[in-house]
């Protein structure tokens, strides 16, 4: 090996290692999870009851082409908003699904994740995130 080469190969290491550094640390996918509900506690700051055929987020990134029955199901509910965690969409029919979410409670639920790294549409629209009942019927978190 050449000294020009030598140098080369140390400038490109150097390089490497300095963009690879750049870069934040939390640069997986929003795939990398399960979506499997996992059991976990969310502490509640607010909650909103919303209705998937009504709602102008729901309807500017799930309507169109994309609106049908489902959709709408799935955002017809409660919008809940915990601490440092963002919005979770509850899916219910129950007049008042924000019963089960009183400000500031700690709630027992099931978290599902959607892959969402294509941007806030479909089951993305408030991020992917989904709460479910323990002890109710599993989400499809998948797209």
């Amino acid at each position: 090996m050449t000294i020009g080469n030598a140098l080369t190969r140390a400038a490109l290491l150097i390089a490497l290692t300095v963009s690879n550094a750049a870069v934040p640390f939390p640069a997986a996918a929003d795939c990398s999870f399960s979506s499997d509900g996992r059991l976990t506690t969310v502490t509640v700051q607010s909650c909103e009851v919303i209705d998937g055929r009504t709602n102008k987020d729901v309807l500017k990134y799930a309507g169109g082409p994309q609106k049908n029955e489902t959709i709408q199901k799935l955002y017809t509910g409660a919008l809940v908003t915990v601490e440092r965690g963002g919005k979770w969409m509850y899916p219910s029919s129950e007049a008042n699904p924000c019963k089960k979410f009183p400000n500031s409670a700690q709630v027992k639920v099931l978290a599902y994740r959607t892959c969402c790294d294509s941007g806030p549409w479909g089951k993305c629209v408030f991020g992917g995130k989904w709460l479910g009942d323990v002890d109710g019927k599993p989400l499809n978190a998948w797209q």
